[in-house]
């Protein structure tokens, strides 16, 4: 029976024959671990994992930090000379700056007191004025001008202030059942002596209940006798009586396995069902 068999081909040398020794060396190179350089640092393993202790208050009650080495290899300090100007806290203007007054009640020099104050401030005080435009509330009280006392109305003026007639509405168009005086119109004689359909009446009723429709329970209702005399089965009387603490096991474990689950062995409908559906089944990819 024929297989098919692969055949390596080895690059050859120079010479032309198979240098085997130099492919072995380079199996060798290639299976060595890669390494890790010389500036390499771990991570790491929590935020709370610390390699050394943190600095501390100093004799003044501030936090200095000292010239430490990270790792007995390492030259570097942990803070340099610019990080360790911006770790102190910012000093006061030393020019013209006052701290708080130690009182809101203090003595006014006699300079202050005789001070005239000058036009800008003199304006700066005066309350802010209103427009010249602006116009009061006008009073409640008012005096009416003798022109108006003796004025009279023009005739469009009586027209327009005399009530407006309600018979007028229907030349504009409004439909109203009221008279002049706000009674409703009467109703025709043809109107009173009219009779509806057949189909009219029967819109008009009221919708019937369902015949199978119960109205609420009244909340006081008599019991039957039967019901006052009846007795409950042995079964009613099983379900009804409360559990007692004699049955309840002290040492009762709800995770433990029963032996017949232990040795129980799956049916081969179950087996089938356990199998993944093939077509959901990813094939691994050779290398």
């Amino acid at each position: 029976m024929a297989t098919d068999e692969k055949v390596v081909k080895f690059p050859p040398l120079k010479g032309g024959r198979t240098n085997l020794t130099g492919s072995d060396n380079r199996l060798d190179h290639l299976a060595n671990p890669k390494s890790v350089p010389k500036t390499f640092q771990e991570d790491r393993r929590s935020v709370y994992w610390v390699d050394r202790n943190p600095p501390t208050a100093g004799p003044h009650g501030t936090t200095q930090i000292s010239t430490i080495r990270r790792t007995a290899s390492d030259s570097d300090y942990i803070a340099s000379a610019r990080v360790k100007e911006l770790s102190r806290h910012r000093t006061p203007n030393q020019h013209g700056w006052t701290g708080d007054r130690p009182t809101p009640m203090w003595g006014v020099s006699d300079g202050a007191k005789k001070a005239d104050a000058g036009p800008r401030l003199m304006s700066l005080s005066q309350h802010k004025e209103p427009h010249p435009r602006y116009l009061f509330d006008r009073t409640a009280y008012m005096t009416v001008n003798e022109g108006a006392t003796k004025a009279s109305a023009s005739e469009r003026l009586d027209v327009l202030a005399k009530p407006r007639d309600r018979r007028d509405r229907d030349k504009f168009g409004f439909i109203t059942l009221e008279t002049s005086w706000g009674q409703y119109n009467p109703v025709a004689p043809a109107a009173k002596t009219a009779h509806c359909t057949p189909h009219v009446e029967s819109l008009a009723e009221a919708k019937k209940y369902h015949p199978r429709f119960t109205g609420e329970k009244p909340v006081q209702w008599s019991v039957n006798e039967s019901t006052l005399k009846a007795i409950a089965n042995l079964r009613l009387q099983q379900l009804s009586r409360p559990r007692s603490r004699t049955l309840i096991k002290d040492d009762f474990d709800p995770y433990r396995v029963s032996m017949a689950a232990r040795r129980a062995h799956a049916t081969p409908r179950v087996e089938e069902l356990c199998v993944p559906i093939p077509r959901k089944v990813r094939p691994k990819k050779a290398l």
